[in-house]
C-alpha cells in the first residue's frame, strides 16, 4: 500500500470517527420545546450501575437503562408526528399486544402520585440460530408498563426481562420498583424562601 492511500485512509477513518461521534453527540441534545425536551425536563433517576441511552431527535424520545437482560425505559407518546395519538392507540397498538392480543392488566400501582394500571404483555425473543427453523411457538419476553398522560401527550414507563430464565435475585424487579416510586413526569419546583 502506497504511502498516499495509507494517509487517505487514515484521514478518513479520522473524519469517520469524529463525524460519528459529533452526531451521536447532537442526538443526545433535545431540540428547543420538542417532545425530547420535555421528556429530558422529567425527573428520570437512573438504577445505580444501569447503562444509560438517550434519544431525543424523534417525535417519540426516549431514555433507557439497561443491565444484563433487564432494560427499564422512558418514552414520550403523542403529539405531532407520533406513532400514537392516544394512550388508547397504544394500548390497541403492536408494541402493547402479545401476539395480537391485548395487554393484561396486572394491578394498580402509583406512579407520580397517581394511580395507574400496570400492564403486562410478551412479545417474541430470538433464541438460537435465526436460520434454523422451529415449529414452536417463539419465547416471549414478559414487558411490564404503565401509561401516565400529560395533556395532549404520554409517558409509558416499562420494564422487561429478556431472558426465558427468571432472576433469583430480582434485580431487575427491584430496580423496576424504585424507578416507579421516583419517576415524576415533571422536575419538582425548587420552594421559594420566605421573606
Amino acid at each position: 500500500m502506497t504511502k498516499v492511500l495509507r494517509s487517505f485512509l487514515a484521514a478518513a477513518l479520522l473524519a469517520l470517527l469524529c463525524g460519528g461521534a459529533s452526531a451521536a453527540d447532537k442526538a443526545k441534545v433535545p431540540a428547543k420545546g420538542g417532545p425530547g425536551q420535555a421528556l429530558s425536563r422529567a425527573g428520570v433517576v437512573p438504577p445505580k450501575g444501569w447503562e444509560k441511552e438517550e434519544v431525543f431527535t424523534r417525535a417519540d424520545p426516549y431514555v433507557s437503562f439497561t443491565l444484563g437482560e433487564d432494560i427499564i425505559k422512558v418514552r414520550l407518546l403523542g403529539g405531532p408526528g407520533s406513532r400514537y395519538a392516544k394512550p388508547e392507540d397504544f394500548l390497541k397498538g403492536f408494541e402493547a399486544a402479545t401476539m395480537g392480543r391485548p395487554p393484561e392488566r396486572v394491578r394498580e400501582v402509583k406512579v407520580a402520585g397517581e394511580k395507574a394500571w400496570l400492564h403486562r404483555h410478551g412479545y417474541p425473543i430470538m433464541l438460537g440460530d435465526p436460520h434454523l427453523f422451529d415449529p414452536k411457538p417463539p419465547r416471549l419476553a414478559m414487558e411490564e408498563f404503565v401509561v401516565l398522560p400529560r395533556g395532549r401527550r404520554f409517558f409509558v414507563l416499562s420494564w422487561a426481562h429478556e431472558s426465558p430464565i427468571p432472576d433469583p435475585d430480582a434485580v431487575g424487579e427491584k430496580a423496576w420498583e424504585g424507578f416507579l416510586a421516583s419517576f415524576t413526569p415533571e422536575p419538582a419546583k425548587a420552594s421559594k424562601p420566605r421573606r
